[in-house]
């Protein structure tokens, strides 16, 4: 998604959750230009979740610099059912084969191997 002057209009609509008592922000912000998240949190004031194809040190980078307050993942957990594991033991993780996300039977979802 795009705007010709993104704070401008992501910042107000931030506000306007805020001020409309929105539980959270979840939103597929990266590390990429432009970077929003900051911005974001601090206009909303309230909890913001980061989700766009985020390594594990970006995500664990963002909580610590109070970018985010907290990280998801999607197509690296269903690579890596055992994500949790993987991240806490600094285990190399599965590559997602996204060719394989939206097809029919278990390849891409069921396939994938867990650590032993």
């Amino acid at each position: 998604m795009g705007d010709s002057d993104p704070v401008a209009t992501f910042g107000y609509v931030a506000r306007e959750m805020s001020r409309r008592k929105i539980a959270f922000i979840f939103a597929r912000e990266g590390k990429g230009d432009p970077y929003l998240g900051p911005m974001l949190r601090k206009e909303f004031g309230g909890v913001f979740i980061a989700n766009q194809q985020l390594s594990f040190a970006d995500g664990e980078s963002m909580i610590e610099n109070e970018e985010a307050d907290a990280i998801s993942w999607g197509q690296l957990y269903i690579a890596n059912p055992d994500l949790v594991r993987r991240c806490a033991e600094a285990v190399d993780l599965n590559e997602p084969n996204p060719e394989t996300f939206y097809g029919e039977g278990p390849e891409g979802y069921t396939d994938y191997p867990f650590l032993d």
